[in-house]
């Protein structure tokens, strides 16, 4: 987001508020995504309260306001989550509140088995895809894991080709190596033929640049263009190209991958958060000490 044009109609005193929450986020390494987000949900806070005091206000306003914004409307748990926080920090940072956590607690998220695209779908997808910056999207998180924001934010000196491997930087800019496989290095190769010929392109560094010489594509740019597949392709409501990602590790699991592996190249923090791949890879029909055609 450009976040000088955004704050540039808001009232000084408020302007000054948000772009406090803004310098503070990216003093803490957050990422753009989460700094858009919170921008985003504050700025709901705020207009909706636009004739009050902030400072005067308390639970009961705030339980108020995410009742008929949110609850009401049936919003999803991150949804609900992330307003949460968002308005919890804007006070702590502007007016150094806390709120009490029982009163405005944070929902449980209810953990899901990952929506995940088959091989025969993905194959047609990417045949029928005519661009090739979009098959390398594509083959980017099926076939190495990455994350919509990775991809963006992706440099040409994170590719070794010789090595078959990329480096990544995810989430709080946590560095991690992932696998490159041999049909993305070559789609990658064609891209860059193709993009880079013309010198007097913007040269950033990043593989997919902006528009008008952006640093580079906007990560909703990509999920917009998944978004238009998933229609096209009549696939189902739930599916992101985050399912890609999870793909890519349901499909290393069914291929007898070791976990602690897929662990390093997710970029996961914990096992547990790999573990739910371990569980949909199985293959119930194979289970030793089970014979089903006996039953």
């Amino acid at each position: 987001m450009n976040f000088t044009k955004f704050l540039r109609f808001m009232p000084i005193e408020r302007k000054n508020q948000i772009q406090k929450v803004i310098d503070t986020l990216r003093m803490g390494g957050r990422s753009e995504k989460t700094i858009d987000n919170y921008v985003c949900a504050i700025n709901r806070f705020l207009k909706y309260f636009e004739n009050k005091d902030l400072s005067k206000l308390n639970e009961n306003d705030i339980v108020e306001y995410i009742r008929n914004n949110y609850l009401n409307k049936k919003c999803s748990t991150h949804t609900y989550n992330m307003n949460i926080c968002a308005i919890k920090y804007f006070y702590t940072i502007n007016f150094r509140k806390e709120f009490n956590n029982k009163l405005l607690p944070r929902a449980k998220v209810i953990k899901r088995i990952p929506t995940v695209i088959d091989k025969e779908t993905f194959n047609k997808i990417f045949n029928n895809e005519p661009n090739i910056k979009h098959k390398c999207w594509l083959l980017l998180a099926y076939t190495s894991g990455l994350r919509v924001e990775e991809i963006a934010n992706l440099k040409i000196e994170y590719i070794d080709s010789n090595k078959n491997q990329l480096r990544v930087f995810g989430k709080r800019k946590k560095e991690r190596f992932t696998v490159l496989t041999n049909v993305t290095i070559e789609y990658l190769r064609q891209f860059y033929k193709t993009t880079y010929y013309y010198p007097a392109r913007c040269k950033t560094g990043y593989l997919f640049e902006g528009n008008q010489c952006a640093e580079h594509v906007s990560s909703k740019t990509i999920s917009n263009y998944f978004t238009a597949l998933k229609h096209k392709y009549e696939l189902p409501e739930n599916m992101t190209f985050h399912s890609l990602r999870h793909s890519f590790a349901s499909n290393f699991i069914k291929a007898g991958g070791d976990p602690f592996i897929l662990k390093s190249m997710m970029g996961h923090s914990a096992l547990s958060t790999t573990s739910i791949y371990i569980h949909m890879g199985r293959n119930f029909n194979n289970l030793k000490g089970v014979n089903y055609d006996e039953i």
